[in-house]
């Protein structure tokens, strides 16, 4: 009995289109609307403004650029996800990962650097810095 995969990433609103366990891609795949992969890509995905799912069977050879990216099987390639990057227990990712947020959970595998971007659209949050106007006296005694 096969689960429906449903990850919080996928906008239930929108088309979704599936990729079956049985099917393999080479070349560059892109689209409109959110995309769940469960067979085997070989090339670069671009759904700027969409949802990539990379199912528990599914196996990408390439770059990934989407607005979020969810990953239970395997990912070889660099992610560009826009807002969220998550890696779920069964996923592995053996590339760089560029994104606003990324969530790995406990149990999956992740080889490479990680560049959280602030999103343009939201301001940058400004933290207040509170330096004190003179030195401590015991700061001021240590010699090095």
């Amino acid at each position: 009995m096969e689960t429906r995969f449903q990850p919080r990433s996928l906008s239930a609103r929108e088309e979704t289109t599936r990729i079956g366990k049985c099917v393999v891609i080479r070349g560059e795949l892109s689209g409109d609307e959110d995309l769940i992969i469960e067979g085997q890509v070989e090339g670069k995905i671009i759904l700027k403004d969409h949802c990539t799912v990379i199912g528990n069977h599914g196996v990408i050879r390439g770059e990934i650029e989407a607005r979020n990216v969810t990953v239970s099987g395997k990912v070889v390639g660099n992610i560009h996800a826009s807002e969220l990057t998550e890696i779920t227990a069964t996923g592995s990712v053996e590339g760089d990962v560029e994104s606003s947020r990324i969530s790995v959970v406990e149990g999956a595998y992740f080889k490479g650097s990680v560049d959280l971007r602030i999103d343009a659209a939201k301001p940058a949050p400004s933290y207040p810095v509170n330096f004190p106007q003179t030195v401590p006296e015991e700061v001021q005694a240590v010699s090095v």
